[in-house]
Formats: C-alpha cells, sequence, structure tokens
C-alpha cells in the first residue's frame, strides 16, 4: 500500500514537472512570438504610413496650390503697392526737377534778351502752388479742368498754369475751393508764342482740338514739322521762355501743333502768380460770413 503511494506521488511529481517545462516553453514561445509580432507591427505600420503619405500627396499637392496662389497673390500686391509708392515719389521727383529746368531756360533766354539793355529792372519773384486737378469738364464747346484750389491760397484770374511738361493754360476763374483752367486747346485761348530757333512771333490759337493752330506768322517765317513753339512774353499774358508745344503739320498754311504736356495724364498742376498785368484781374468773391 505504501509502495503504491510513492509511485502515485512520482507520478504526480513528474506530471507537474512536465507541466511545468511545458508552461516556460510555452511561455518563451509567446514572447517570442510577442516579439515577432511587435516587429511586424512596426513594419505593417511603416507600411500602412508611406502608402497613406503616396495616396495623400497628389491631393495635399492640389490643395496647397490655391494655398501658394494666395501667399503668391498677397506677396505680389506688397510689391505692387511699395511699386507704387516708389513711383509715386519718383514721379513728383522728377515733376519738380523738370519745373526747374522749364524755370531755368526761361531766365536764360529772359537774360539773353536782356544782356544789352542797362538799368533792367527785374520783375517780382514768381510765386507758386501745386494742386489736385479734381475734374475735368472738356467737351465740343469748351477746354477746362477744375482745380483743388481757391481764394484761400491766393490764386486769382490770369495766374499761369504749368506742369513739368510745359504749359497747361491759365486760370480762367477762382471761387472759394476751385478754380477753372482754361487750357490752351480751349477756342477762347490765345497764346502769344514764338518759334524758338526762328524767333518768329506768332499766335497759338485754341480750336477745342488736340492740336491748336500757329496763325498771325510773319510771311517770311518758314515753319517745318519738329519746330519748337514757346511763349514770347508779348501781351502780358504769360512770360517769356515757357515750353508750349512742336509743329506737327503745315498744309496749305495751316499749322497744327502738338501741346507738350497731354490732358489725359494731368493729376497734379503748378499754378504760378508771376505779377503780369495782361489781364484784368477777377472780382474777389465776398466772405461768407
Amino acid at each position: 500500500m505504501a509502495s503504491q503511494h510513492h509511485q502515485n506521488a512520482s507520478a504526480g511529481y513528474q506530471l507537474k514537472s512536465k507541466i511545468k517545462r511545458i508552461a516556460l516553453m510555452l511561455l518563451v514561445i509567446s514572447i517570442f512570438g510577442l516579439m515577432l509580432l511587435g516587429k511586424a507591427d512596426i513594419i505593417i505600420v511603416d507600411k500602412l504610413r508611406n502608402l497613406f503619405v503616396d495616396l495623400a500627396t497628389p491631393v495635399l499637392v492640389v490643395v496647397s496650390k490655391p494655398a501658394v496662389a494666395i501667399s503668391s497673390f498677397i506677396s505680389n500686391l506688397r510689391e505692387l503697392a511699395s511699386i507704387r509708392a516708389e513711383n509715386t515719389k519718383l514721379r513728383a521727383e522728377n515733376e519738380s526737377l523738370n519745373l526747374v529746368k522749364i524755370e531755368a531756360d526761361r531766365l536764360a533766354k529772359e537774360n539773353a534778351y536782356l544782356s544789352d539793355l542797362t538799368r533792367y529792372i527785374p520783375p517780382p519773384k514768381a510765386k507758386s502752388i501745386s494742386t489736385r486737378v479734381i475734374a475735368d469738364v472738356g467737351n465740343s464747346f469748351a477746354q477746362s479742368l477744375i482745380a483743388f484750389v481757391g481764394h484761400d491760397q491766393e490764386v486769382k484770374k490770369g495766374d499761369v498754369v504749368l506742369t513739368g511738361d510745359g504749359l497747361v493754360g491759365r486760370v480762367a476763374s477762382v471761387g472759394f475751393n476751385s478754380a477753372r483752367i482754361m487750357l490752351i486747346t480751349d477756342i477762347n485761348s490765345r497764346v502769344p508764342v514764338r518759334i524758338e530757333h526762328l524767333d518768329a512771333p506768332a499766335i497759338l490759337e485754341g480750336d477745342n482740338t488736340e492740336f491748336p493752330n500757329l496763325i498771325s506768322l510773319p510771311s517770311s517765317a518758314k515753319v517745318a514739322v519738329g519746330d519748337k513753339v514757346i511763349t514770347s512774353g508779348m501781351a502780358g499774358v504769360y512770360p517769356p521762355g515757357l515750353a508750349v508745344g512742336i509743329v506737327v503739320s503745315n498744309t496749305e498754311g495751316v499749322i497744327k501743333v502738338r501741346p507738350f504736356v497731354n490732358r489725359n495724364h494731368l493729376e497734379i498742376v503748378h499754378i504760378v502768380d508771376y505779377n503780369l498785368s495782361g489781364l484784368i484781374p477777377e472780382v474777389p468773391c465776398e466772405t461768407k460770413e
């Protein structure tokens, strides 16, 4: 009986030992399997991620194009604004330099005419103001501009209007906050001029067209296309030597002049008081109470 009990105990111990070995083996296999599975998961995840990126790339490219375009558009707008600001500054500087050149040329010509005179009394110094053109009221019957300037700025009828390119016209009437400028192309405009290299006096007569007429020339004057026309200073309406335009045609005695100033590009004009007495001054408006 004791022998049988001992055999049973030995068999149970062997069974437990086998179970322990099997369990240990299964544990090792499980751990190794988990390690392999973890490694396999990483590879699968990487492959899935790469696949997703490959599939998403064309979509991202398409989606990103509007964003790139918008960014480029905003950048171009900023660059354009900077260029416009710089261009405005350069135009203002160029306009000032042109005006200085016009005045220097006028004074040089005046000095040449007066070099032989004695006891010459120079005219008072000119006063000028720059202003913006706010309206173009030109039509088939008149050629005029409206400038944002008036009596408060001491502008008066007869003041000469210039740009850096040359003569625009003169102030025809003045209000409290506006002034009407009659262009040299207006049918009522008569500008005493001369052909520069011929020193031949004439009258530039407006006819409400783009090219006014040159009239009252001496019969001996040989006017050719390309001749420069400047103010003569006669009649005391305009000072001498201001650039007016250039002869563009001479057909059967009808001489046409293209003004240096293009009315379509007029934004800023310079109104100059040369203290001339060729026009009867306009009566100032009564002061508002």
